[in-house]
C-alpha cells in the first residue's frame, strides 16, 4: 500500500463554511496541504478574502463570501461555487453561532439566530449542493463527503447558559444520522465531529 497518498485529496474540491477563522480555517489548511482545491465562505467578505489570500500560498483557495444563515444566502453560495466547479467532493458545514443568556431572560432573537445557522443551514445548504455532491460520487473512485461540525455541547451539558447552542448541536448530531441514511444511497457519506474546549 502506498501510504504517501493515504490522505491525498489531489483533484478533489472542498467547500468550507465559516472558513475564514478557527476550526474552518484549520480544516482549509489541512485540505490544501493534501492537494484539494478549497473554497471558503464567511459572512464577512473582507475577512474571507484575506484568509483565502493567505491560504493561497498553500494551494488553490478561493473566497466565496456569503451569509448562509438564510436560504437566499445559502443559494447564493451554491450559485457562486457552481461558477467555479461542476462537482463537489467535500462539504464542511462549519459556520455557527452561539448565544448565552440567563434562562429567565433568554431572547427569541438569540434562539432563532443560533438554531437557524447551526441546524437549519447545514440541512438546506447540503440539500442545495446534493446534485454537485452526487456528481462527484458518480465518478466511482470515491464517495462524496459532508462533514457537520457539531460540538461536545450537543452530547454533554456545559455550565454556561447557552440553551439554543446546546439544542442546535444536539439536533445537528441527530440530523447527521438521519441525512446519512438517506444520502448513502447517492454515494454521499454524512458524518459529524464534536469538538470541545
Amino acid at each position: 500500500m502506498d501510504t504517501t497518498r493515504l490522505f491525498s485529496l489531489q483533484g478533489r474540491t472542498a467547500l468550507i463554511t465559516g472558513g475564514s477563522r478557527g476550526i474552518g480555517r484549520m480544516i482549509a489548511e489541512g485540505y490544501l496541504a493534501q492537494g484539494a482545491r478549497v473554497y471558503i465562505s464567511a459572512r464577512k467578505a473582507e475577512a474571507c478574502d484575506q484568509t483565502a489570500q493567505e491560504l493561497s500560498a498553500l494551494g488553490h483557495c478561493v473566497s466565496l463570501p456569503a451569509d448562509v444563515s438564510t436560504l437566499e444566502g445559502a443559494q447564493a453560495l451554491v450559485d457562486a461555487f457552481a461558477k467555479h466547479e461542476s462537482s463537489l467532493d467535500i462539504l464542511v458545514n462549519n459556520a455557527g453561532a452561539a448565544w448565552g443568556a440567563p434562562y429567565a431572560e433568554f431572547p427569541e432573537s438569540g434562539w432563532d439566530k443560533v438554531v437557524d445557522l447551526n441546524l437549519k443551514t447545514p440541512f438546506f445548504l447540503t440539500q442545495a449542493l446534493t446534485p454537485l455532491l452526487k456528481k462527484a460520487a458518480a465518478g466511482g473512485d470515491h464517495l462524496a463527503k459532508v462533514i457537520n461540525i457539531a460540538s461536545i455541547d450537543g452530547i454533554s451539558v456545559n455550565p454556561q447558559e447557552t440553551y439554543s447552542y446546546a439544542a442546535s448541536k444536539a439536533g445537528l448530531i441527530q440530523l447527521t444520522r438521519r441525512m446519512a441514511l438517506r444520502l448513502a444511497q447517492d454515494g454521499v457519506v454524512v458524518s459529524a465531529i464534536a469538538p470541545g474546549a
